[in-house]
Formats: C-alpha cells, sequence, structure tokens
C-alpha cells in the first residue's frame, strides 16, 4: 500500500501527542516498524514539570521527526510547543503560552501552519494529549490538543481502554495497564497505525 507524506504525517500528529520515567515505544504500521517514540519525565522542582517526547521515524523516500514539549507550574500547564519535521524541512510547529490578554495564545508556524490565525484558549489546562503517556485519565474528560491548539473530548470505553476526539474528528485509542499506556492505535482511511511500548528499550537524554 502506497501512503502519501500528508496521510503518515497526518496519522503520526494524531497520536505522538505522550509513562513515568523516561520509555520507548515502536512506531508501527502495516506491521512493521517505521521508527520509534522517546518519552521523557523531566522535573525540576516541587512545583515545576516538564514532559517531552522526540520522535524519529522513516516512511518510503522521506524521514521525518516530531518533538513535544509541556511545562506546568503547580499542576497548570503554562507552555506547550510541538514541532514537526520532513526531510529537514519544518512542516508544522504549535507553540501555545500564557497571556494577559487570555490564559494562552496558541500561535502556528512552519510550511503547514504560516497561514494558520493565532487562537486563544480562556480555560486553565492541566492535562494535554502528551500527559496520556505519563498517566491514566481517570475522571478526566478533555485534555487540550498541543498540535491543534484546542480542547479534545475523551471518553472511557472499557476498563484501561480511553477514546480521544480530536478536532479533524478522527479518534485515538489508549490502552492502560497498571496505569501505564502500553499501546496508542488510531484508523484512518482504513489505514492502522500502532505505538506501542517497548519494555525493552529506554530512551536516553
Amino acid at each position: 500500500m502506497r501512503v502519501s507524506e500528508l496521510g503518515v504525517v497526518g496519522l503520526l500528529m494524531l497520536v505522538f501527542t505522550v509513562a513515568r520515567g523516561q520509555n520507548v515505544y515502536d512506531v508501527i504500521v502495516a506491521g512493521r516498524t517505521i521508527g520509534s517514540l522517546k518519552v521523557f519525565d523531566e522535573k525540576s522542582g516541587d512545583d515545576n514539570e516538564t514532559h517531552r517526547i522526540e520522535s524519529d521515524f522513516k516512511v518510503m523516500f522521506y524521514k521525518g521527526s516530531y518533538s513535544t514539549q509541556t511545562n506546568y507550574v503547580q499542576g497548570k500547564l503554562v507552555s506547550a510547543t510541538c514541532a514537526h519535521h520532513v526531510n529537514g524541512d519544518l512542516k508544522e510547529k504549535t507553540l501555545t503560552k500564557t497571556s494577559s490578554k487570555s490564559l494562552y495564545e496558541v500561535l502556528f508556524s512552519g510550511e503547514d501552519g504560516a497561514d494558520k490565525p493565532s487562537v486563544v484558549v480562556n480555560k486553565p489546562i492541566s492535562s494535554t494529549i502528551t500527559s496520556l503517556y505519563y498517566r491514566e485519565p481517570v475522571n478526566i474528560t478533555e485534555v487540550y490538543s498541543e498540535r491543534y491548539g484546542k480542547m479534545c473530548h475523551i471518553r472511557k470505553l472499557s476498563d484501561g481502554r480511553y477514546g480521544v476526539t480530536l478536532p479533524d474528528g478522527k479518534e485515538g485509542v489508549y490502552s492502560y495497564k497498571n496505569g501505564l499506556c502500553r499501546e496508542v492505535k488510531t484508523d484512518l482511511a482504513g489505514f492502522k497505525l500502532r505505538i506501542v511500548l517497548n519494555e525493552g528499550k529506554t530512551a536516553l537524554r
């Protein structure tokens, strides 16, 4: 099956969006591992916390990388950066930062984001799509998308399984065991993508 650049980019952006410690996930397409997703957990103090992921992948004739970083103070998001590169070029970057006029201002840049207008978010954020890799979303009904700059609905599907509906209507399914995210699945036009925890690997800083 031929996979277009935009199709794979869309799939990866749906779910690369973070498991305590430093964990590594295999990115699997059509039964083949095309890359890895590294999850880092960094705490700089009792009140400050940083979540960070980095990913590299290769499909067909191009290579890509994806990264996000979210910063919290006293459990509230203060900034988030999400960036995606393909063949060395910046495809999309989203910056969320606190603002004096609203709680947050969201700015878009890169090849796919240059024409997007900035948006504002007027509610405090304590959970993001990235945070789904760090803790099971028990009793949580919405999370913030660092890519889209919008809140997303989350619902419990069964014990340890949750569905997250993104602004574009696509849904990612997150599966947990003992509170740790083990697998993420999504489906786009019949094309399946899986991100699976590789318990034999550890991410290096």
